[in-house]
């Protein structure tokens, strides 16, 4: 019997068991240069090259989903294929979000309105949340403690970073932008989180 390709049965992400691992991490690469060229188009083109943009990038999403598993030579679960579905509407919904609501803000008077309009992305980042913690409450023991693991691990990184940071800008050494440092602090967990989960994997993988 052959080996599974990208699409297994019923149109489910398989693992390339067949393939080679280069072949693997190249077609994650190409994967990412998609969502980065789909991205860049939504941020720099006119209004075409931005509907192209998204398109791209809601066309990428569901298989950046299941990136790692292709990576693991491992079968998308119920719980990775469920996480899929609330995940890259929410995604979908932030970046529309931010580019079409939120610059509506500008010049506005500060009110009501104008405050429902800058805290609008907070809606598909909630959705997105509740849909990461569902994801990990449907994780095995293992798996739930390298979530763990790594949280408290990508936590403590930015929290270190954030506070040598707030010491250099005390002493006037360096000149922060304080929203742009407090959007920044999201990002850098999920980054630092999902860099420490991959590296625990590995090493449990290892041992």
């Amino acid at each position: 019997m052959s080996a599974p390709g990208w699409w297994g049965m019923a149109g489910r992400i398989a693992p390339m068991t067949g393939w080679p691992a280069w072949g693997r991490w190249l077609a994650v690469a190409l994967l990412y240069a998609w969502l980065t060229a789909g991205f860049w188009l939504m941020f720099t083109g006119g209004p075409g090259l931005r509907l192209l943009g998204l398109a791209m990038f809601a066309a990428g999403l569901p298989l950046l989903a299941h990136s790692g598993r292709v990576l693991m030579r491992e079968r998308s679960r119920a719980a990775d294929r469920r996480y899929v579905r609330e995940f890259m509407p929410a995604m979908l919904l932030y970046v529309v979000v931010m580019l079409y609501v939120w610059p509506l803000q500008k010049g506005m008077p500060p009110g009501g309105l104008k405050a429902a309009i800058v805290l609008s992305p907070m809606l598909p980042i909630v959705w997105v949340i509740w849909a990461s913690i569902r994801y990990v409450l449907a994780s095995d023991e293992l798996e739930r403690r390298q979530h763990l693991e790594a949280l408290a691990i990508g936590v403590s990184l930015v929290s270190v970073a954030s506070l040598a940071l707030g010491f250099l800008s005390a002493a006037k050494l360096i000149v922060l932008d304080a929203s742009l440092v407090l959007l920044m602090v999201y990002p850098a967990i999920c980054i630092t989180y999902g860099v420490t989960r991959c590296l625990l994997i590995s090493c449990a993988r290892n041992e």
